[in-house]
């Protein structure tokens, strides 16, 4: 396989809210048929195998994670062709909007302020207020569990809130069908969009973002607040005084204190709601 494979890697580094253990595993290939090729090899020792994007959805366990841990930071290319733009797992939200604000290509600033990999925004269909990775997409090429790499249209999947419904496949590229638009105006809506997100959520701690869904026809930061759990704190975690789905980790957090809040908070929500918040974000190891 081109790339890297090491062991004993600390995940922590590699994660938003800075906690988590060891992967036995971790495995960091070229291209697409090194991802493939991964695959293969994991399924061929019966290893476990998950796929880290940019680290801002996943709490990682403090004794980490078995098996093997596929990361895709090297997929990192895009390219235009007309209307469409084609990018690489392993290119963020981020850079992934400034190449198409500056080939004047509109429709992805919905998408503004999460701090993402484009391989985990599709997989787990990543979105805001305003709209959702599968939005404009059209195609993804993909490494699906046997170890192939395939090509689907969009209508082959059924997407959902924050959930692409890949199953057990795994994004190495996809393509945007997008909308010309003046450059300027694209940038001003990023800013606005940037400026209204960072004047409401804490985006630059440590958090892996809303850690519930929203339940229908209300907001998981708003049940939270109404049942006093604003600031409560376990430890190094803390619910945040500006937002309250987002967990803050002040440096000396662990999983378990993250876990042991996130259960205190459902409690206090049920019993003052009588609602069961679910978690959206995604734990390994435990």
């Amino acid at each position: 396989m081109r790339g890297a494979v090491r062991e004993r890697v600390a995940l922590a580094p590699y994660m938003h809210l800075r906690i988590g253990g060891p992967a036995d595993w971790f495995l960091e290939p070229f291209g697409e048929e090194d991802v493939a090729l991964a695959v293969r090899a994991c399924r061929e020792r019966e290893l476990p195998l998950r796929v880290l994007g940019g680290g801002s959805n996943v709490v990682i366990a403090d004794d980490g994670v078995r098996g093997a841990v596929l990361h895709l930071q090297s997929l990192n290319r895009v390219q235009r062709d007309g209307n469409r733009i084609t990018a690489g797992a392993g290119v963020t939200l981020p850079s992934l909007l400034r190449a198409a604000k500056e080939a004047g290509l509109a429709g992805l600033e919905k998408l503004t302020g999460i701090p993402a990999l484009l391989g985990g925004a599709v997989a787990m269909n990543a979105g805001t207020r305003d709209g959702e990775t599968f939005e404009h997409l059209v195609s993804l090429t993909l490494v699906d569990g046997d170890g192939n790499v395939v090509v689907h249209g969009r209508d082959r999947f059924r997407a959902r809130y924050r959930d692409g419904g890949l199953g057990d496949a795994i994004v190495v590229q996809a393509t945007f069908e997008l909308v010309p638009d003046d450059p300027k105006a694209i940038f001003e809506r990023f800013s606005a969009s940037l400026k209204k997100r960072n004047a409401s959520q804490p985006v630059s701690m440590r958090s892996v973002g809303c850690v519930f869904r929203n339940p229908p026809g209300d907001a998981a930061g708003r049940l939270i607040e109404a049942a006093g759990c604003k600031t409560r704190r376990i430890g190094g975690i803390e619910v945040s005084p500006m937002h309250a789905n987002y967990f803050i980790n002040d440096g000396r957090g662990t999983a378990a204190e993250f876990i042991a809040l996130m259960h205190d908070v459902q409690a206090r929500v049920r019993a003052h709601a009588g609602i069961e918040l679910e978690p959206e974000v995604k734990f390994w190891g435990f």
